[in-house]
Parts: C-alpha cells; sequence; structure tokens
C-alpha cells in the first residue's frame, strides 16, 4: 500500500502501466478484471444491507416473528427469551430468524425477488451519484462516512459494556487467545481484501500533500483500520457469547449467515436492541457503498487514460449499467453459491500482487524506487521497508502456491472448476497483453526496451525529470553532462576545458595561460609588478 499510494503520488497518473515497465500493462488489466468481479459481488450484499436497514425500521421486524406452516417447528425471538428465563435452551434451526433468513435467500419467491431487483437498481444508481461528483467531493464522502462508522462503533461499545456484564472480558479473552484454532490462509485472504492486494491500487484523489510521508501515513491507515476492526469484532463477539447462552448454534455457518440471521437474532436479548440493529446495518451500508464508489472511480480512472477521447461521466454510467446487468443474476442464484465466485478471486489476487510488486522491486530495482522516493519526499526509507519490498513479491508467490495446492486438494465439484475457470481466464488474459505489448518491441527490434522504464516516467513537469535524472542520493547535488558541479535549480552550465597547473612559475605567468590570474600580462602590467615588488619592504632577518 505504502508502494502503490508513492507511486500514484510520484507520477501524478493513476497506474503507471505504460512508463515504469511495460509488462505492468498485462498485471494493470488482470488486476482491473478482479476489481470489477469484486464490485458485481459486493452490489448484492449491498442491496441485501439496505433492505433489512429499511425492514429494522418496522415495529416488529421480520426476523422476530414466525412467518411459516403451522406444521413447521418455529420459536419467535419473544418466546426464545421467556424459554431462556426457565433455563431451557433453543435451536438455531428453530429460530424465526433461522427462517427469516431461508425465506429471503435460500428461497426463489416472486415478491422477494421483485424488491431485491429494486433495491438492487436504487444501489447502482447511488453509487453512479457519488461517483461522477468531483473528486474534493468525494474525498468529502470519504472523510464523512469514516467519522460516522469510527463514532458508532465507540458509542456502540459504550452501549454494550452498559449493557452486558462480565462478557466483554470473556469476549476480549476469546479473540485474542493463541491457542484458538487458526487458519493462516484466511488470515492472508483478509488481509488482501482490506488493503487490495492484487486489485487496482489505491487512488487519492489528488488529497494527499505532495510532502506527506507515505510511510507514516501508510502505518497510521493500517493502525486505525485495525483498531475499528477489532472493536467491530469485539461488539459482534458479545453478542454471539450473549445469544448462546440461549440459542444452541449447533453448525459452523458462513459470515453471510452470521450477518443476516445470526446478529439480527441476537439483539433482541440485550436494551436498545433497534440501536444495534441500525448500527450493524447502517455500518454494512455505508461501508460498503463507499467502498463501491471508490472502486467504481478507480475503474473509471483506469479507463479514462485508455481511452481520453470518452468523458469519465459517460465511462462511470456505462460501468455501472453493466454492473447492473450483472448482479442482476447473482440475486436469483443462492447465496451460497457466492462462494463459488469468490473462490477464483481468492487464487489469482496474490498472484497479480506479488507480479506488480516483483516488477517494480526487482526489475526497475529497489534502489532505483528508493532514491525516487528521496528526491521526492526528501527522506530515504528504512531497512525495514527496504527489506519488506524485497521480500514482499516471494511471500505473495507463496500464498499463491498455497492456493494452488489446497484446490487440487479439493474434491471435484463446481466451486473447484468454476475457480481453475477464473485462475485460467485471468491468467489468459494477461498473458494476451503482454504478448502483444512484447510483439511491438520486437517490431522495433527493442526487446531489451521491454524490460526498462519509458524516459518519461517520473515526475509530469519535464523539469522535475531532469532534476531527478541528475539526481544524486548522496550530495543531493544536480550535475550536468560535463560532471560540472552546478547549483540545485539550475541545469546550464557555463563550461570551459580545464588545462592543468603546472608547477612552473614561468608557466604560470605565460600569455597561453587563460586563467583570471593572467589577464593583464602587457608589459605596463609587467612594470608595474616589477616596481611594486622593489619597493615592497623587505621581511626583517631574525
Amino acid at each position: 500500500m505504502c508502494m502503490d499510494s508513492f507511486i500514484k503520488q510520484y507520477t501524478k497518473r493513476f497506474d503507471c502501466i505504460k512508463y515504469m515497465n511495460p509488462l505492468l500493462r498485462g498485471i494493470s488489466y488482470g488486476r482491473f478484471l478482479q476489481t470489477s468481479k469484486f464490485v458485481v459481488l459486493h452490489a448484492t450484499y449491498l442491496a441485501d444491507s439496505l433492505r433489512f436497514l429499511v425492514l429494522s425500521f418496522r415495529e416488529v421486524p421480520p426476523w422476530s416473528t414466525c412467518q411459516t406452516d403451522n406444521d413447521t417447528l418455529c420459536i419467535a425471538a419473544k418466546d426464545i427469551m421467556v424459554r431462556c428465563n426457565h433455563n431451557m435452551s433453543t435451536k438455531f434451526v428453530e429460530t424465526s430468524a433461522y427462517f427469516n433468513y431461508l425465506a429471503s435467500f435460500m428461497s426463489i419467491d416472486r415478491s422477494t425477488l421483485t424488491s431485491r431487483f429494486f433495491i438492487l437498481g436504487l444501489v447502482w444508481m447511488l453509487v453512479f451519484f457519488f461517483a461522477s461528483v468531483t473528486e474534493e467531493t468525494i474525498v468529502k464522502i470519504f472523510k464523512l462516512t469514516f467519522m460516522c462508522r469510527a463514532m458508532s462503533t465507540l458509542l456502540t461499545l459504550i452501549f454494550i459494556f452498559i449493557s452486558t456484564e462480565n462478557v466483554a472480558t470473556e469476549a476480549f479473552s476469546q479473540i485474542v487467545d493463541i491457542a484458538a484454532p487458526s487458519d493462516i490462509m484466511l488470515s492472508v485472504k483478509h488481509v488482501v481484501y482490506a488493503y487490495g492486494i492484487g486489485f487496482l491500487g489505491i487512488y487519492d484523489f489528488g488529497a494527499l500533500s505532495t510532502y506527506t510521508m507515505i510511510d507514516t501515513a501508510s502505518v497510521f491507515f493500517v493502525a486505525v483500520f485495525t483498531l475499528l476492526s477489532f472493536l467491530r469484532s469485539w461488539i459482534v463477539k458479545i453478542l454471539y457469547i450473549t445469544m448462546t447462552r440461549c440459542v444452541n448454534i449447533e453448525d459452523q455457518y458462513s459470515t453471510h449467515v452470521l450477518v443476516y440471521a445470526i446478529l439480527p437474532l441476537t439483539t433482541e436479548f440485550l436494551y436498545a436492541h433497534k440501536l444495534y440493529v441500525f448500527y450493524f446495518y447502517g455500518n454494512v451500508f455505508l461501508s460498503t457503498l463507499t467502498f463501491m464508489t471508490y472502486l467504481i472511480a478507480i475503474l473509471a480512472k483506469f479507463l479514462s487514460y485508455e481511452f481520453r477521447s470518452v468523458k469519465q461521466v459517460y465511462i462511470v454510467g456505462l460501468l455501472c449499467c453493466l454492473g447492473l446487468a450483472l448482479s442482476l443474476p447473482l440475486l436469483a442464484i443462492v447465496t451460497s453459491w457466492h462462494r463459488r465466485f469468490t473462490l477464483g478471486i481468492d487464487l489469482v489476487d496474490t498472484y497479480l500482487g506479488g507480479a506488480y510488486v516483483a516488477i517494480v522491486m526487482w526489475l526497475y530495482g529497489l534502489k532505483k524506487f528508493c532514491t525516487d522516493i528521496q528526491f521526492l519526499l526528501g527522506f530515504r526509507p528504512t531497512r525495514f521497508w527496504t527489506i519488506s519490498w524485497a521480500l514482499l513479491p516471494a511471500a505473495l508467490f507463496c500464498c499463491t502456491a498455497r492456493n494452488v495446492y489446497n484446490l487440487v486438494q479439493m474434491k471435484a465439484s463446481i466451486t473447484k472448476y468454476m475457480a481453475i475457470a477464473w485462475g485460467a481466464i485471468t491468467f489468459a488474459f494477461v498473458a494476451a497483453i503482454n504478448i502483444k505489448t512484447m510483439a511491438g518491441f520486437l517490431m522495433r527490434n527493442n526487446l531489451a526496451g521491454m524490460f526498462k522504464s519509458h524516459k518519461n516516467y517520473g515526475p509530469p513537469e519535464t523539469e522535475d525529470r531532469k532534476r531527478r535524472l541528475y539526481y544524486c542520493e548522496f550530495t543531493r547535488q544536480r550535475k550536468c553532462r560535463h560532471n560540472c558541479m552546478v547549483i540545485d535549480e539550475w541545469f546550464k552550465c557555463n563550461h570551459q576545458e580545464y588545462i592543468p597547473e603546472t608547477t612552473s612559475s614561468n608557466e604560470l605567468s605565460s600569455s597561453s595561460d587563460p586563467s583570471l590570474m593572467n589577464v593583464y600580462e602587457d608589459k605596463p602590467t609587467s612594470r608595474l609588478r616589477s616596481a611594486a615588488a622593489s619597493n615592497t619592504p623587505a621581511p626583517a632577518s631574525i
């Protein structure tokens, strides 16, 4: 993230697919595919969160009451609390929240699909509206949503501490328990999604100052993001433990079931349960809407650099229309099938991220990249950053190999074949773009140029690129082509041939010497000098 942020700030371009290294062109188009698929999948989640947020305004939300046949055993939320007061537990599969989840996502009902289609169209209209405004407005929207989410998290945490007793400590100990079972690749997946590895890189929309230290800003962002994520996980864990005292959850369900079935039921066991419902779905709605707006703006920026004759607002509208057309079939598909689409993303994103960092750090050069940072920001990256950047491609490639191994070990299923198909499509697309780029260099008999940066890579201003060309990281002085020492902000030198001095005083005073010390070489000057020399008193002898 630090590397990608600096490149955007250093070049003032969204993507360096043409200048830093030609091989980045295919990698960037592969990341474009990954980002597009990620946006389409998140559109359905955004629509569902908005639908549940609207349903929570009812006096009695649908997940609190039973709306099934009389022959089906269904226990409403109030009955669950009554049974809990009598020390009777209830199975989760018998609760009203579970049946409401099945009716909302696992069945194809005409009225349900109609409402979901309508909300999905409304969602894409909101995304188009926010992604087509000015960049300054987008930055303000990002800041406002971040403040709302942070303040709501702190407020909800205060309320939940007041409502529960001795549960917060138990939840905290379970979260930080080292002995608990863990999955390294699951942690890698969360990091990849959170920081955009394998997706189109971050774009600050010109809001980041040129003199901001990128490493400090990145560390600060990671610290704040991790802290807020931990607080949200803490809230969810507290509610989950509170509910398990009355409800038995026998199976391990997915995150989708947790958000749309388990969490709504957990709020019924606390006071001010409407507050928690608003927090859950309002937070999911704001974060997903901001995330989709951000990704659509990035995709539009990427395409606007490729098709400069088309206005960006038209590109945003086209992307939103395509996103709506591609996300509509996902609503008719059972939600459990969505994992079959995300597994392909998990397979490819670490490879694309590793290839991107490898081209920058290994082909372009880690030393040149650090010099770029020192030239623009005035400080050189520490050893921690240089070692991390040098080893990051190898670490990401190892994660890719692990994902491939896990995929091979899976049983034959549609999920496995869909992941393999998506990986093959992405690899073929990246290879086709790079082969086309290589053919262009072969036609010009310049295959070596494919592994070098373009002369226009660097700061957008010509004078700044000249300064970077003659920049010395040790003396911080610029030099001309004659290797003359020149003042910092000047590039023209008054170069004259250098004639070495001789030890003979006669040669030093000869007329052939063009130095400034022997400008006056005529006889009157010589007589004056000789007279002055004769009138000069001799030093007293000791």
